[in-house]
C-alpha cells in the first residue's frame, strides 16, 4: 500500500495528482493502426490538451509510433504539437480566425474551412493557405451544408493561394442525432462521387473518428481522426471492431491532510446527507478547482488503506471531506483514491464517471491544470524519483 508519505517521497509536497498511462496511448494506438490497415491515415485528435494526457507528450509518443498526422483546436495545442512533432501535419479544428495568420505559417497548419464566410475571412488576409473543407452532414456545428459544398470548394480552388488538401465532417454518432451515421454519410457520397469524376476530389477524405470507427469500418476512406479511443475513452463495447484497449487515465489520488472527531462544541452536525454525531472526518486535498464536480452522486466514494469511504457534501474550491469513521487507523498523509485501486478493491473509470454525472471523456477532460500529471512508467521505475509533470 501507498499510504505513508515516506513510501513516496518525491510526492511528499503533492496534495493531489492524477496518474496517466502513456504506454496505454501507444498501446491503443498500434491497435487502430492494426484494425483499419497501413493504407488510411490516422490523424490523431488531441484536443483539450489530448484529452488531459498532455499535448506535447502524446505527440511525441504518437510521432514516433508513426502517426500520419494530428488535429487540434487551440493554439496552445498546435504549439506543444509541434515541437514534439516538427515535420508532422497539424490540422486545425474550427476554432481560430485570420488574426493567428503568423502561427498558421509559422506552425505550418492546415486550416479547417467551414462556409463561405470563413473563406472570405481568411482570403482577407492574402496569405497562402492549406485547408481542409468541413462538411455538416447532421451533427449541426461547424461545416458547409452538402447542398453548397460544391460552389464552397469551386470558391476555394479559384484562388492561386489556396491549397485544397482534404475534405472531412464529424458525424454524430452518439445517439442524439437526428439521422442514423448510414443517412449522414449518404449525404455526402453524391458530392464526392461527382468531384471524383470531375478530377476535383481532394487526397485525403475523412468521416470517421472514435465511434464511427469502431461501429462502421465502411467509412474508414482516406484517413480517420480518432480521439477518446486513442485514450480508451470510447462509450462503443460492443462495436463491429472490438479493439483491446485500455485507458491513459489510470488513477486519481489525493491525500489526507486533515482529521478530526465530531464533538458537541463543533454544534450539531450539518443537515446534509452523511454527516452523523461523532463522525470522524478526513479531509483531503482536492476540490472543485482541481476539477472535482460540485455535486456528486450519492455512491460518491473513495479508497483509503482498501476500505470505502463516503464523500460527504459539500465540495469546496481546494478541500473535500469523506466519512473514515469505519476505519479508525486512517492517518495524516494516507493516499485516498478517487480513481484506481487500493488493495483487491478498485474504483474504475466508469464508475467514476457515474458518481460526477458525466461520461468518461467528461472526467478526464474535466479535470485541470492544477492537479498535477505523472507518468506512470516513472512511478515504476523510479520510486524515489517521481516525475511531476
Amino acid at each position: 500500500m501507498n499510504n505513508s508519505p515516506l513510501q513516496n517521497p518525491s510526492l511528499l509536497c503533492e496534495t493531489t495528482w492524477r496518474e496517466i498511462d502513456l504506454s496505454a496511448i501507444g498501446s491503443n494506438f498500434r491497435a487502430i493502426r492494426g484494425a483499419i490497415g497501413p493504407n488510411t491515415k490516422i490523424f490523431a485528435c488531441l484536443k483539450q490538451d489530448a484529452y488531459g494526457c498532455g499535448a506535447g507528450k502524446v505527440a511525441s509518443i504518437l510521432s514516433a509510433a508513426g502517426v500520419d498526422a494530428f488535429g487540434v483546436v487551440s493554439i496552445a495545442d498546435a504549439l506543444a504539437v509541434r515541437k514534439a512533432a516538427p515535420r508532422k501535419p497539424i490540422l486545425m479544428y474550427p476554432g481560430i480566425g485570420p488574426s493567428a495568420v503568423g502561427l498558421v505559417r509559422d506552425l505550418d497548419l492546415t486550416i479547417s474551412i467551414s462556409g463561405e464566410e470563413d473563406l472570405a475571412s481568411w482570403l482577407s488576409i492574402g496569405a497562402p493557405l492549406k485547408v481542409f473543407v468541413k462538411v455538416d452532414l447532421g451533427f449541426w456545428r461547424a461545416g458547409v451544408a452538402p447542398s453548397n459544398l460544391r460552389r464552397l470548394m469551386d470558391l476555394c480552388t479559384s484562388h492561386s493561394n489556396v491549397t485544397v488538401d482534404g475534405l472531412y465532417a464529424h458525424l454524430s454518432e452518439l445517439g442524439d442525432a437526428g439521422s442514423s451515421t448510414l443517412t449522414q454519410v449518404a449525404r455526402l457520397t453524391p458530392h464526392l462521387a461527382g468531384l471524383k469524376a470531375e478530377g476535383r476530389l481532394p487526397a485525403t477524405v475523412m468521416v470517421s473518428s472514435s465511434e464511427s470507427l469502431l461501429n462502421h469500418p465502411e467509412f474508414d476512406m482516406d484517413a480517420v481522426d480518432p480521439g477518446a479511443l486513442l485514450f480508451g475513452l470510447t462509450r462503443s463495447r460492443t462495436g463491429r471492431r472490438i479493439l483491446p484497449i485500455r485507458p491513459a487515465l489510470s488513477a486519481i489520488k489525493a491525500r489526507i491532510v486533515a482529521l478530526k472527531t465530531g464533538h458537541d462544541s463543533m454544534g450539531a452536525p450539518p443537515d446534509l446527507p452523511g454527516y452523523h454525531p461523532d463522525m470522524r472526518l478526513a479531509v483531503l486535498g482536492i476540490g472543485w478547482g482541481h476539477g472535482i464536480p460540485r455535486r456528486l452522486g450519492s455512491s460518491a466514494s473513495v479508497l483509503v488503506r482498501e476500505r470505502r469511504a463516503p464523500i460527504v457534501p459539500p465540495i469546496h474550491l481546494e478541500h473535500l471531506r469523506i466519512d473514515v469513521t469505519d476505519i479508525p487507523e486512517a492517518a495524516l498523509g494516507d493516499e485516498a483514491v478517487l480513481l484506481g485501486s487500493s488493495g483487491a478493491d478498485r474504483i474504475t473509470l466508469p464508475e467514476l464517471a457515474e458518481a460526477w454525472n458525466t461520461d468518461e471523456t467528461g472526467v478526464s477532460c474535466g479535470l485541470r491544470e492544477s492537479l498535477r500529471r505523472i507518468d506512470v512508467a516513472q512511478i515504476e521505475t523510479e520510486p524515489r524519483r517521481r516525475g511531476i509533470t
